[in-house]
């Protein structure tokens, strides 16, 4: 039988991301009114040229909304960025049995300098993990992300035997 769980996590929008939308739509504003100020005797399509720069800047703000969805299916994890809910990009697929490290991010190494790091959070900092693995197009990656309680237990279910039993140690050594 299929081992599959879906998770959808939403980014939360940093200061920077509302300062961008507030830019846009002020933007927005001020090339309306100079439209209108310089085509007011092309009455149709002044309005037609204020719809599209409202338009524009809307499909420009929700760019600015952010879903990763963690996708595991037997022993592998699939993670999509989905902008705006109307673009999906695959980041990168993860063999889950060939994880070297997995964990909670508070617990994690630093990262050596010829890793990729493949951000896939929701931004709060809070209940993220990470997995360390060898990937065969990027090399030597981390996946920083925040499952849901089922992700976890999915992966930890198709981790290699050394990396469970390093955990079920850790996790003795912790308690005592």
């Amino acid at each position: 039988m299929d081992n599959f769980h879906e998770c959808l996590v939403t980014k939360k929008s940093s200061g920077a991301d509302i300062a961008k939308k507030a830019g846009i739509a002020l933007l927005a504003v001020i090339l309306s009114l100079a439209v209108m100020i310089f085509l007011y005797a092309i009455f149709p399509l002044n309005i037609f040229a204020v719809v599209g720069i409202f338009y524009g800047a809307y499909y420009l703000s929700g760019n600015f909304s952010v879903e990763y969805e963690y996708i595991t299916t037997n022993d592998e994890m699939d993670i999509d960025k989905i902008i705006g809910k109307r673009k999906r990009k695959r980041l990168i697929t993860a063999p889950v049995g060939k994880f070297e490290r997995f964990g909670r991010l508070e617990d994690a190494p630093p990262v050596p300098n010829d890793y990729t790091t493949v951000l896939a959070s929701d931004g709060t900092d809070t209940d993220d993990y990470y997995c360390d693995f060898n990937h065969q197009s990027f090399g030597n990656v981390r996946i920083i992300f925040t499952p849901d309680e089922q992700t976890v237990e999915n992966i930890t279910e198709h981790l290699p035997n050394l990396l469970k039993a390093e955990m079920r140690r850790s996790k003795l050594l912790n308690k005592s």
